[in-house]
């Protein structure tokens, strides 16, 4: 029999399922669960890479310090091929753009990490490591010395 014969003869037919008013609201509680949780999660994962790239920075300023023992200078040790020579991680960066000032006469250096623009890192503070293990972090840029070092 047809569901239009059922229904001629008085014949009630049992439903099944979600009602819609269910399924909006069920839609509106995760939506509120998404607006909560993305930005966390986005947060969390710059921290990781932020510790991720201090870590690079770390590892640079060890090979930095190899490179004036065999040089007894840092001169020329900030080129990008000797960069990627001493820390190749850190010279093939997704997320920063490494740059090491060795200011004269070549006896100090500051490494800079900045957040590419337009990635996953815009708008996150910029790092920077001297030779003294003074670290800065800040948005826009920061001083040594004077603004909040990373453990802060």
């Amino acid at each position: 029999m047809s569901v239009f014969n059922n229904l001629k003869a008085g014949r009630t037919l049992s439903a099944s399922g979600f009602t819609l008013t269910e399924l909006l609201i069920a839609l509106v509680i995760i939506s509120i669960l998404a607006a909560i949780a993305y930005p966390a999660y986005t947060r969390q994962m710059q921290t990781s890479r932020q510790s991720e790239a201090q870590g690079q920075m770390m590892d640079l300023a060890t090979g930095l310090e190899g490179y004036r023992s065999r040089n007894f200078t840092y001169k020329d040790a900030g080129s990008s091929a000797n960069i990627a020579a001493m820390s190749p991680d850190i010279a093939n960066n997704d997320f920063y753009t490494v740059s090491v000032a060795v200011p004269s006469p070549y006896q100090s250096y500051v490494i800079t990490m900045t957040p590419k623009s337009g990635g996953a890192m815009a708008g996150t503070e910029v790092m920077k490591l001297d030779d003294k293990g003074r670290n800065c972090m800040k948005t826009g840029g920061c001083t040594l010395g004077t603004d909040p070092s990373w453990g802060d």
